[in-house]
C-alpha cells in the first residue's frame, strides 16, 4: 500500500473522480498529472468536502496539539472537559476511511501514539476522575473516553497494535471499575435531561466502545457489562437524541456478536416509538434533543440514525430501514453539510428552516459526519447466496466471491447508475438492483448480452457470465409528487428528494408573512435547471407560481429544489411546507 503524509493523502483524494460532477471539482492540470485507474474507487464528492476541511481546512484546524488538548486536559479550546472526545472521533474517523478507501495516512501513527502516552494510571484519559461521588465534570470525561475507546479500537481494526489494544483494554477496565455506581439507581436519577449533555447517556453510550471490545478480546466482562448497560438505556424526554442513538448502536454492534434477540427486539422496539414520533424530521432525521427539546438539529444525531437503520436493515433484512435511511441520507445529512464540509447544527420551524441558528460543529459533527460516509457507502451493495444486490443508488465497490464491481451515480443529473464489472467471473452471477419506494420504476440496460427479470420482490435483476469492463447502466425513473403534511400543508417529492423554497435564489418569496404564501397548482417536472455548482440536482427542480400574501393580486414565481442543494450554497432559509391555493 502507498505511504502518504497527510497532505499527499488529500491530494490523492481530491484527483480521485468525483462522481457527481467531475469536471466542476477537477482542474485539467488534476487530471493530466494525477491518473486514475477507470476500475478505481474512491470516496464520492461529499466525503472528499469533509475530508477535505478535516485534513486541511481552517476555523479550527486539527493540528495534533489541538486534538491532545481533551487527553490532556488543557482549556486551550472549548469542550475538552469531554476528554477523549474529539480526539477519538478523529482517530476513528480517519482510520475508518483509511481502511475502507485504502489510502494510508503514516501521521495518524503519531497521534495515536501521542494519545495512549496520556492514559492515567486508572485508565481513563482526562482530570481525576471522582469515583466517590461523580458530578457532571465526570460525566463529560466518561462520554469522552467511551468516544476515545470507539476511535482507538476502528484505529486497531484499521492497524492492529498491542500497545493501542492494551490502552483500550485498560479503558474498559476502569469501566467495568465504576460500572457497579454508574449502574445504580441513585446515578440513574441523578443525572437526568436536564443535564443533557452529561446526563446519563454519557454512561449508556459506553455499549459502542465495550462491544467493540468484546469483539475483539472476548473478554466475557465487557460482553456482560454490554448488556448490563444496554437493559438501562431509555429515550427520556428532552434528552440527548445522539447520546441515546449511539447507545442503541453500541447494542446492535453486540447483537452482531452474539445474536441476541432481546437486544434486536429492544432496538427495533426504540426504532418504532422514534418513527411514529413527532420527532421523526420531515427531512428523514432527528432533532438534537427529544421532544420538548427539539427546536434544532445535530450532524452527530443525523449520523447516528442513517447508521442505526443500516445496522437494522443488515440484521433483518426489513426494507423499511433502508427506505428510512435513504431518506435521511438524500435530505437530512446532505442538507446538515455545510459548504465548508463540516456538519452542525440547524434550526427548524413548523414550516422551514431557518438561516439564523446555524452552527458548524467542529467539536463533534463534522467527524461523526465524516465517520458516516464509509458505512453508507460499504451498504451499498450486499452479496447474498444467489448473488449481490445493488440496495441505494451512491458511489459503491464490492468485492465478493462472486462479483467484483463498482457503482458510479449520476442520480442527480441523469438517473442513472453505472455499475461498472472489474473481473470477469466462469459463472452466470445474478446483479439484482432494489427498487427503492421513490421510484416509479427501476431499468436494466447492458451492453451484451444476458438474461433481464421484471421486478421481483423489489428487485430487477440480470444475470449472466459477467465481462471485465462491462457496464450496467441503471436507470430510475421518477416523477414529482406532493404529500398532505397535515391539514392545510403539502411537501412535495423529487424521487428522493424534499423539495423547498430557498431564501439564497428566491429572495422575494420570503418576507414578513413567508408562511402564508400559497403556491398555485402543481409544479410540473423539469422547468427548473437547478441552483448550479457541484451539489446541484437538475433533475429534481421545479418552478411554480405562487400568491404572496402580502399582495396577493400580484403572483410570483419561485423555485423548489432539493434541501440537500443548501450544501452548495451560503447559509439561507428553506421552507418545506406549503399552503396551495388555486390556479391564477
Amino acid at each position: 500500500m502507498k505511504r502518504l503524509n497527510r497532505r499527499s493523502f488529500v491530494k490523492a483524494v481530491s484527483a480521485a473522480p468525483l462522481l457527481l460532477n467531475r469536471k466542476a471539482v477537477l482542474s485539467e492540470a488534476q487530471t493530466s498529472t494525477d491518473s486514475v485507474r477507470r476500475d478505481s474507487f474512491r470516496p464520492d464528492q461529499r466525503f472528499n468536502l469533509t475530508l477535505h476541511r478535516v485534513l486541511e481546512g481552517e476555523s479550527p484546524k486539527y493540528t495534533d496539539d489541538f486534538l491532545l488538548a481533551d487527553v490532556k486536559p488543557t482549556a486551550d479550546r472549548r469542550f475538552t472537559e469531554y476528554s477523549g472526545d474529539l480526539s477519538g472521533r478523529y482517530i476513528g474517523a480517519i482510520a475508518t476511511a483509511a481502511r475502507i478507501y485504502g489510502i494510508d495516512d503514516r501521521q495518524l501513527d503519531a497521534l495515536v501514539n501521542k494519545v495512549i502516552a496520556l492514559q492515567k494510571p486508572e485508565g481513563y484519559f482526562g482530570s481525576a476522575f471522582h469515583f466517590d461521588k461523580p458530578a457532571d465534570t465526570d460525566m463529560a470525561l466518561l462520554w469522552g473516553n467511551g468516544r476515545l475507546l470507539v476511535g482507538l479500537l476502528e484505529y486497531y481494526h484499521y492497524r492492529p497494535s498491542e500497545p493501542v489494544l492494551a490502552a483500550s483494554r485498560r479503558i474498559g477496565d476502569f469501566l467495568v471499575r465504576v460500572s457497579p455506581l454508574m449502574l445504580s439507581n441513585e446515578i440513574r436519577e441523578a443525572f437526568g435531561a436536564q443535564h443533557f449533555a452529561s446526563s446519563y447517556i454519557c454512561w449508556t453510550q459506553q455499549t459502542e466502545g465495550l462491544a467493540l471490545l468484546y469483539g475483539v478480546t472476548k473478554d466475557e466482562r465487557y460482553r456482560k457489562l454490554t448488556e448490563s448497560i444496554a437493559a438501562v438505556i431509555e429515550r427520556r424526554p428532552g434528552d440527548h437524541a445522539h447520546g441515546y442513538l449511539t447507545s442503541l448502536r453500541g447494542a446492535m454492534d453486540l447483537h452482531a456478536l452474539t445474536h441476541d434477540p432481546k437486544l434486536l427486539n429492544q432496538c427495533e422496539s426504540a426504532w418504532q416509538e422514534i418513527s411514529s414520533s413527532r420527532d421523526l424530521l420531515i427531512t428523514g432525521g432527528v432533532p438534537e434533543g427529544w421532544s420538548p427539546n427539539n427546536h434544532r438539529t445535530e450532524g452527530c444525531g443525523e449520523a447516528d440514525w442513517v447508521r442505526l437503520n443500516l445496522q437494522l436493515w443488515n440484521a433483518t433484512g426489513n426494507s423499511r430501514y433502508l427506505d428510512s435511511a435513504e431518506r435521511a441520507i438524500f435530505n437530512e445529512l446532505a442538507f446538515n453539510q455545510f459548504a465548508t464540509g463540516d456538519f452542525g447544527h440547524r434550526v427548524y420551524t413548523d414550516t422551514g428552516l431557518p438561516a439564523a441558528g446555524a452552527a458548524r460543529a467542529w467539536w463533534c459533527c463534522t467527524l461523526h459526519g465524516l465517520r458516516c460516509f464509509p458505512d453508507i457507502s460499504q451498504n451499498a451493495f450486499r452479496a447474498q447466496a444467489s448473488g449481490v444486490s445493488y440496495e441505494m443508488p451512491v458511489d459503491a465497490k464490492i468485492e465478493s466471491p462472486s462479483l467484483s464491481a463498482t457503482a458510479e451515480s449520476g442520480l442527480p443529473r441523469t438517473g442513472t447508475v453505472r455499475i461498472r464489472i472489474l473481473k470477469s467471473t466462469t459463472d452466470k452471477v445474478r446483479l439484482a438492483v432494489r427498487k427503492p419506494a421513490w421510484a416509479e420504476s427501476v431499468e436494466l440496460h447492458l451492453n451484451g448480452r444476458g438474461s433481464l427479470s421484471p421486478v421481483d420482490s423489489g428487485y430487477v435483476s440480470a444475470e449472466k457470465a459477467w465481462i471485465a469492463g462491462e457496464v450496467i447502466e441503471v436507470k430510475y425513473n421518477m416523477k414529482l409528487r406532493s404529500e398532505r403534511s397535515d391539514a392545510d400543508r403539502e411537501v412535495f417529492w423529487f424521487g428522493p428528494w424534499l423539495l423547498g423554497a430557498s431564501a439564497a435564489d428566491s429572495p422575494a418569496y420570503f418576507n414578513e408573512l413567508t408562511t402564508q404564501n400559497r403556491l398555485l397548482g402543481m409544479p410540473g417536472p423539469g422547468t427548473d435547471p437547478g441552483s448550479g455548482g457541484p451539489y446541484s440536482i437538475p433533475i429534481a427542480g421545479v418552478k411554480v407560481e405562487y400568491a404572496q400574501a402580502e399582495y396577493p393580486d400580484q403572483p410570483g414565481s419561485v423555485h423548489l429544489r432539493p434541501v440537500a442543494e443548501q450544501t452548495g450554497l451560503p447559509t439561507t432559509s428553506w421552507e418545506v411546507r406549503f399552503l396551495r391555493g388555486k390556479s391564477s
